[in-house]
């Protein structure tokens, strides 16, 4: 399985989503630095939020186009045959791929994150702030987060994948699930809030609190406030929020494989 998780990253290297991101990486820190320059006030710390927002739309769309050119379309090409036709089990198949888009979007976030926060360190705004952001370990803590956020919607598009016929279904349908996933925390709280409508909170509350029992809560793993503004470690919610993502990339990938496993690709 190694071996298969080794192929899956240099074909992921080979292919031209990592072209694009290398592009979208100099447009994302050139953005963060634009917005944090047109701040008034507390411009690292614009910056570095802008810059935490691409991130983690940038990695989203390549671990979906990764999923798609690494699975989907082996499926929809039959290329998969000829994998399977090895002395390899589907579920190592299948295992090997994930890991080689956690692998590849693992070292795509080290890389864009290296870059930035050296930009940041060496060439940081001249201007003295009085709360200067966490450029230690808070934010590679943050880095973890993103990371952990994005393979929890590898996993679901991986699942998806092993079901779909058409290849573009788990690119369309993983963007979904994570704009939902990160969105169902903070709307919950809004309507939990004292400025809410309450005509609203009873008409949607009863949805999402049901929603809120399957679908993961992936603002949780959003901890940029440990970075901008330097605010202690939660230890508890943290390892709930770590414990959660788990749980959910191993219940989806456990599905995915049994799925995968009784598929007819004839």
């Amino acid at each position: 399985m190694f071996e298969l998780t080794r192929l899956g990253v240099r074909m992921g290297l080979r292919g031209l989503g990592f072209r694009i991101l290398l592009l979208v990486t100099l447009a994302l820190l050139g953005a963060a630095l634009l917005a944090g320059n047109f701040s008034g006030r507390q411009q690292l710390t614009v910056t570095l939020d802008v810059a935490f927002s691409g991130m983690r739309i940038v990695l989203l769309l390549m671990v979906l186009v990764w999923v798609q050119d690494l699975l989907a379309r082996d499926i929809e090409r039959k290329s998969v045959y000829f994998m399977l036709a090895y002395p390899i089990s589907r579920r190592q198949f299948l295992l090997s791929r994930f890991f080689a888009v956690a692998l590849l979007g693992g070292a795509s976030l080290l890389f864009i994150g290296a870059v930035f926060w050296g930009l940041l360190y060496f060439f940081g705004s001249e201007y003295p702030q009085l709360r200067p952001p966490a450029l230690g370990w808070p934010y590679w803590l943050v880095l973890l987060g993103i990371w952990l956020d994005v393979l929890v919607v590898a996993a679901f598009a991986l699942l998806l994948a092993t079901l779909s016929t058409t290849p573009f279904l788990p690119f369309l349908l993983g963007l979904a699930f994570a704009l939902a996933a990160r969105g169902l925390g903070p709307t919950i709280d809004y309507l939990r809030g004292e400025r809410s409508d309450p005509l609203h909170q009873s008409l949607f509350g009863p949805l999402l609190e049901h929603a809120y029992v399957w679908l993961p809560d992936l603002s949780r793993l959003d901890w940029r406030v440990l970075a901008l503004y330097g605010l202690p470690v939660e230890p508890a919610a943290m390892g709930l929020a770590l414990l959660n993502a788990l749980a959910y990339i191993g219940a989806l990938l456990a599905l995915a494989i049994v799925i995968f496993q009784r598929r007819n690709f004839t």
